[in-house]
């Protein structure tokens, strides 16, 4: 695929640009109103940038498309799902996983190196986090962090792709209460279990929710990272492009989707009914089905193999499979990493709502990774155009 900035576009691209069909496409090269190019090893035709651009913006031609958006089409790099499976910067998930840290996985995903840790930041200027709700406290950490941050607007790229790990790190470390003789700020995994209240001296933990926060790192440009690249193309520092994404990730059908998951796996419950009653009522099964992932979603896979690891999960593996299996023979729906947060969770001990927490924190190194891109596209291209001109 072309880069983000080459003169051309594939015809998928031009087609998201244009608010048009593929076939609709063609038809206006067929018609003379563009002009498109097929290369050797290209599976799709190419489109010129600047006309597809031109075309967009300017009014209807007679015959031609109805633009409907002043940005370009949208690419990005961080992350891509292909063939059912999902990479970070090219490199497999499983391979990302089998890379041992979590700080190694940020380092894929930002395109930096392995970042060093941070300084515990001062105890967050005089605000109590533990009294706050448990998915409340990354976004006002992150804050406090910028409060403290003469340099929280920097919007230079190469500064940000570096400042963001221990920008997470520190808004972590804030949530977690540690202080500098805290074992756990050796470890980034460890810390955000000790975040959640959960038992961050304890490896097989530590281990199982490392994988989970590298399989949630990145999924492409989901309602979150769209959400700071709108703030980014206003040229918003990254704490309040984090934000942006946090407020995207607090809805039901994003981040806290984990949440309800959680209450179908509970010890003792009748999963007949709570099948029942979530189709009943939501004509779905939180934890169930993507449509990115028809045959199975990898990232559950590789959350739930190394779930299966650790001692003492029989019992939570049984009710998993005898859920999955329910929910497969009334709906045909496979399990996605929204029911193997839910699974990790039960297994740590953590309350449902560490859910949206977990995808904050993990997600906050992706958000991070398309905030940098942002910033090298035309700012305040995010901006919808009036059908009537």
């Amino acid at each position: 695929m072309p880069s983000p900035r080459s003169p051309w576009i594939t015809t998928t691209e031009a087609a998201q640009r244009l608010g048009v069909k593929r076939a609709t496409l063609y038809a206006y090269v067929s018609r003379g109103l563009l002009r498109s190019e097929r290369r050797p090893g290209q599976q799709e035709s190419l489109f010129d940038r600047a006309q597809i651009d031109a075309m967009a913006t300017a009014a209807r031609p007679q015959g031609g498309p109805q633009p409907v958006l002043r940005f370009r089409s949208i690419a990005t790099s961080v992350s891509r799902t292909a063939e059912g499976e999902l990479s970070y910067r090219g490199r497999p998930l499983a391979d990302v996983v089998a890379l041992g840290s979590l700080e190694e996985a940020a380092a894929v995903v930002l395109g930096t190196p392995v970042a060093s840790a941070a300084p515990v930041p001062p105890a967050g200027g005089g605000i109590d986090l533990a009294a706050l709700p448990l998915h409340r406290r990354m976004p006002v950490a992150v804050q406090l962090l910028a409060a403290a941050d003469p340099f929280a607007a920097d919007t230079d790229p190469d500064r940000v792709r570096v400042a963001a790990a221990p920008t997470l790190r520190g808004a972590v470390s804030l949530l977690a209460g540690a202080g500098p003789g805290d074992p756990s700020r050796g470890d980034l995994a460890a810390l955000a279990l000790a975040a959640l209240g959960g038992r961050a001296e304890a490896p097989a933990d530590v281990a199982v929710l490392r994988v989970l926060l590298v399989a949630l790192l990145d999924h492409g440009l989901t309602a979150s990272t769209v959400a700071a690249r709108v703030a980014a193309s206003t040229r918003a520092g990254l704490p309040d492009c984090l934000c942006a994404a946090y407020a995207a990730m607090a809805g039901p059908l994003h981040g806290a989707a984990p949440v309800a998951a959680h209450a179908l796996l509970a010890e003792g419950a009748d999963p007949a009914a709570l099948l029942a009653r979530s189709l009943r009522t939501a004509g779905a099964v939180a934890g169930f089905g993507h449509f990115l992932y028809p045959d199975g979603d990898p990232r559950a896979e590789v959350v739930l193999e190394a779930l299966w690891r650790r001692r003492g999960t029989t019992g939570l593996r049984r009710r998993v499979e005898a859920l999955s299996a329910l929910v497969a023979d009334r709906t045909g729906a496979l399990p996605n990493i929204d029911l193997a947060s839910a699974a990790v969770l039960h297994a740590l001990g953590l309350p449902a709502e560490s859910g949206e927490v977990v995808f904050q924190v993990a997600r906050s190194i992706g958000v991070a990774a398309h905030v940098v891109e942002e910033y090298a596209e035309e700012p305040l291209r995010w901006r919808g155009r009036d059908p009537q001109g």
